[in-house]
């Protein structure tokens, strides 16, 4: 899918003329900063692509990214003592609930100890023939009306990120 928010939205929302062009960079810049608003508050990723998370530890790992389709393959991948990066084969996903889980191969990950760093990377997000709930959308435009009403990021902002926040809270991934 596209950004649910175009730069046709972006102007009704700011009551311009469906034919005035004049401001599209700042519009474009306002949706880019919506969409990166939206995500990282979510963790719902508006454009599919691959996603790249880091862990620790030794067990199963929670994913912040959302929404992850059922046959979805992780690649784990460590720097081993040597500096030579290790892809590990077999890991699991477990999607019962949001955070998506990625389980090990066995009972653990096969590293030296909890401290070791590793990367899971998956393809997370809306594919283009899908949508994006209409809640996301929503949140988007009220963030645009406010970058462009408060450009000094003063008290319309605040409580259009506070508004957001309140459109989006049932989007937002559980943390373990």
């Amino acid at each position: 899918m596209a950004t649910p928010v175009t730069l046709e939205d972006a102007r009704r929302q700011l009551r311009m003329e469906a034919d005035d062009t004049s401001r599209d960079d700042d519009l474009k810049t306002f949706i880019a900063d919506a969409a990166a608003w939206v995500e990282n508050y979510t963790g719902q990723i508006l454009d599919a692509r691959d996603i790249t998370e880091t862990f620790r530890g030794l067990g199963p790992v929670a994913l912040r990214a959302w929404p992850i389709k059922p046959d979805a393959v992780p690649a784990v991948a460590y720097i081993d003592v040597t500096n030579t990066p290790i892809a590990l084969t077999g890991a699991r996903l477990d999607l019962t609930r949001r955070p998506a889980r990625v389980l090990p191969p066995s009972q653990f990950w096969p590293f030296r100890d909890a401290q070791q760093l590793f990367t899971v990377t998956i393809r997370a997000g809306y594919e283009a023939d899908e949508a994006a709930p209409g809640t996301i959308r929503r949140a988007m435009l009220v963030l645009i009306g406010a970058y462009d009403g408060d450009r000094e990021g003063g008290d319309i902002l605040a409580k259009a990120e506070d508004a957001a926040r309140r459109i989006c809270g049932d989007l937002r991934g559980n943390r373990l």
